[in-house]
């Protein structure tokens, strides 16, 4: 077996893990943000917006999420209609505005958090804390967006 055919089937069989993994962590999930229906794209811009340290304007959300301009406005437009984001003035750049959770949103998705977590525990029995939190340094490694 060739170097690159053994790195292929190391690849597939991560995706495959990680698919699975995914799947099981949705099974479990109940529905956040007090039964909203939100889209894919807005529950993944809620948890961007939570994580990122740095103040989040639309195009770095944008290209967080690889989605358009025009798509994130829609998708902003979205959350702040129900209330979950809000903007402000950047806080470096006067002629830029930043997106970040109202406080009712922060807290919901704290609490999606936790009980994610205490739901995928069981998960991860097979790790002791250093391979877990190795596990946690690689994807850290492979999730970032070039």
């Amino acid at each position: 077996m060739t170097d690159d055919t053994s790195r292929r089937e190391h690849v597939a069989r991560v995706i495959e893990r990680t698919v699975a993994l995914g799947r099981s962590l949705r099974s479990g999930r109940r529905t956040p943000f007090h039964g909203r229906v939100l889209t894919g794209s807005q529950l993944e811009a809620l948890f961007h917006l939570a994580h990122d340290p740095a103040p989040v304007t639309p195009s770095a959300l944008a290209a967080a999420l690889a989605l358009t301009p025009g798509a994130v406005t829609q998708l902003v437009d979205g959350l702040r209609a129900e209330g979950l984001v809000e903007s402000a003035p950047h806080p470096d750049d006067a002629r830029s505005r930043v997106i970040r959770l109202s406080a009712e949103a922060a807290e919901q998705v704290d609490a999606f958090e936790q009980e994610l977590v205490a739901h995928a525990l069981p998960t991860f029995d097979a790790l002791d804390d250093a391979e877990l939190e190795t596990l946690a340094s690689l994807l850290d490694r492979v999730g970032r967006r070039p």
